[in-house]
C-alpha cells in the first residue's frame, strides 16, 4: 500500500469511513528508534490523508501508535489530537495482547485524547480484553472473535451482567469439534436468540456438519457467534448506563475460565486465525 494508492481506492470506493495509513511495528523487541520512527512516519502519512479525505467528505480515524513504549504513545496521542479533520482515533495493541502493562499502554494513548470522539482499538478482540479496553476509554472493537471462535468449531455462550456467582467456573464456549456431544440434540444455548438455536439446530447436527466440512456448519455457527458478540456488547453498553459496569466486570473475571478457548484445537480440522481473524494457514483433513 501506498499513499498514492490509499488515495487512490478511497476515491474509487467511497467509503463509509476510512482509516489513515499507519507503520506499524510488529517486532515485540522493537528498539526505542525503530517505534519513534514509526510514530514520525503515521503523522506524516496522516499529513497526507487527511486533505483526501476532506476533499471526498469521508470521516478519517487517525492511527495512535507508539508500540510497547509509554513515552512514544504519548507523544503520538498529543500530535495527532493536534490535527484539524480526525473524526476518530485508532489505538493499535496488535501482537501486545500478552504484555501484562498493556492497561497502561492503553492509557498513555487514550488520555491525551479527546473525550468526544470515538476510539477504535485493534487487536483487542476477547471478552476478556474488550471489557479492559472498555474500563480504559475504549469505545469500539473488531469483531474478529466470533470468525475466530466459527473457524475452529467454538461455540460462545458467556454472559455479561449476571449479579452473582454460581458455584465453579464455567467455560465461555463449547468445543463442537468434542466427540461427547455427538448425541446431545440441544441448542447451542437454550437462552440464545439466534436464528441457529431458536431453529432449532442440535449441538449434535453442528458437530456432524462439522466432521463432514460441511459449509453450512460453520454459517449456522458464525450466525450464533455474531449474535451472541452482539448481545455482549449490548449487555455491556446496559451495564454503563446502569452504572454498574466495574461490578458486572469483576463477576465476570470471577465467574469464566479464562485459559486458551483454543487449547486442543485440531490444527489438522481448521484454519489458524491471527489476532485479526485473517486465515494464516489452511489444511483440510477429512475426519471420519
Amino acid at each position: 500500500m501506498t499513499l498514492e494508492l490509499w488515495k487512490k481506492l478511497l476515491e474509487s470506493y467511497q467509503p463509509d469511513l476510512v482509516a489513515a495509513m499507519a507503520d506499524i511495528v510488529c517486532d515485540k523487541d522493537a528498539k526505542t528508534r525503530r517505534i519513534a520512527r514509526s510514530v514520525d512516519r503515521s503523522l506524516r502519512w496522516l499529513d497526507e490523508c487527511l486533505p483526501k479525505a476532506k476533499e471526498t467528505n469521508t470521516p478519517i480515524f487517525a492511527p495512535v501508535m507508539g508500540h510497547t513504549s509509554i513515552e512514544e504513545r504519548k507523544r503520538s496521542a498529543v500530535e495527532t489530537m493536534e490535527r484539524e479533520g480526525v473524526d476518530g482515533y485508532i489505538v493499535s495493541v496488535l501482537g501486545l495482547k500478552q504484555e501484562e502493562d498493556l492497561a497502561s499502554l492503553l492509557q498513555a494513548s487514550l488520555e491525551p485524547l479527546p473525550s468526544d470522539k470515538p476510539k477504535l482499538a485493534y487487536g483487542m478482540d476477547s471478552p476478556e480484553h474488550i471489557l479492559l479496553g472498555v474500563a480504559n476509554g475504549v469505545d469500539l472493537f473488531d469483531g474478529s472473535y466470533a470468525y475466530k471462535m466459527t473457524e475452529h468449531g467454538r461455540a460462545i455462550t458467556f454472559k455479561f451482567g449476571s449479579k452473582k456467582l454460581v458455584d465453579g467456573k464455567i467455560d465461555k464456549v463449547i468445543d463442537l469439534w468434542n466427540t461427547n456431544i455427538a448425541q446431545t440434540f440441544d441448542p447451542l444455548d437454550v437462552s440464545c436468540g439466534c436464528y441457529t438455536c431458536t431453529t432449532p439446530h442440535t449441538k449434535a447436527y453442528i458437530h456432524h456438519l462439522l466432521k463432514a466440512h460441511e459449509m453450512l456448519g460453520s454459517i449456522l455457527l458464525m450466525r450464533h457467534n455474531i449474535y451472541q458478540l452482539g448481545q455482549f456488547m449490548a449487555d455491556i453498553r446496559q451495564s454503563i448506563e446502569k452504572d454498574t459496569f466495574k461490578q458486572d466486570m469483576n463477576i465476570f473475571m470471577q465467574q469464566y475460565n479464562h485459559g486458551n478457548e483454543l487449547e486442543n484445537s485440531k490444527e489438522d480440522a481448521r484454519e489458524t486465525v491471527d489476532s485479526l481473524g485473517v486465515a494464516s494457514k489452511k489444511k483440510w483433513t477429512l475426519e471420519l
